[in-house]
């Protein structure tokens, strides 16, 4: 580590601040995750931002966000316009902000958690349509 210094007191309160919130930031991205009830929904993703563009599927969906299987993700905090196509219910536009990456065993990325922003009342009645639209296994089964 040569040629290494360390940081001036007012550097060490600003990484300190950072990491308070980072810390902050992903308690409140875990407590939201618990919050909402996901289901298991395979829908068609076409995914653009200002750097990216590609065609993936979801893995689950709720009212807050989607998880989208690709092996190469968008940033963490970028910005992304999703066309979701769903077989017999169209296509709904939602823009949305990488939360968080999923990685392999390998260390090698699987996908990306995406919330929803910005999600006018016409998006949202569509997401509750596709959320409404899901079949749910039955919590009880007839034995007969």
């Amino acid at each position: 580590m040569e040629g290494w210094v360390l940081p001036s007191a007012e550097e060490a309160r600003l990484i300190r601040e950072a990491e308070t919130q980072m810390r902050l930031a992903d308690e409140a991205s875990e407590l939201e995750r618990r919050r909402l009830e996901r289901m298991a929904y395979q829908a068609r993703i076409s995914v653009s931002s200002e750097t990216n563009f590609f065609v993936s599927f979801s893995e689950n969906l709720s009212h807050g966000g989607v998880f989208i299987a690709t092996y190469s993700p968008p940033t963490i905090g970028e910005r992304i316009w999703m066309q979701v196509s769903v077989e017999g219910a169209g296509e709904v536009t939602l823009e949305g902000v990488v939360r968080w990456h999923r990685t392999g065993e390998d260390g090698c990325p699987t996908g990306c958690g995406v919330q929803f922003v910005a999600l006018d009342v016409n998006s949202e009645g569509q997401v509750a349509a596709l959320l409404g639209s899901m079949q749910r296994d039955p919590l009880l089964a007839d034995l007969d």
